[in-house]
């Protein structure tokens, strides 16, 4: 009886913490909490982008959503983008009511 397997996550790949929350300290919090799951860190600041409404995590392509779910999974964070526009493969922006 085969049974669906998730591929496992890739924690070498490099993940970027940003702050879009205005809560002083938080992108420092969070990036402990990945790097205590044993991910790879990038840049961890504040966010320069676009507000944002909630927290979100934007991965680079299809060959990184399981790492981006798993990131997910780990934050509580559901809301997960595909997008190309950053220099790493994963990046956590840690919007408003984060908890």
């Amino acid at each position: 009886q085969p049974t669906e397997t998730t591929p496992a996550a890739d924690k070498t790949q490099p993940v970027a913490v940003y702050n879009a929350a205005g809560v002083a300290g938080l992108a420092g919090s969070v990036s402990a909490t990945v790097q205590a799951d044993g991910w790879a860190l990038g840049q961890v600041g504040n966010w320069a982008g676009a507000p944002q409404q909630t927290s979100v995590i934007f991965y680079a392509g299809a060959e990184q959503l399981a790492n981006a779910q798993e990131l997910g999974a780990l934050l509580n964070i559901p809301t997960l983008v595909s997008s190309t526009e950053f220099q790493v493969p994963l990046v956590v922006v840690v919007g408003p009511g984060f908890r």
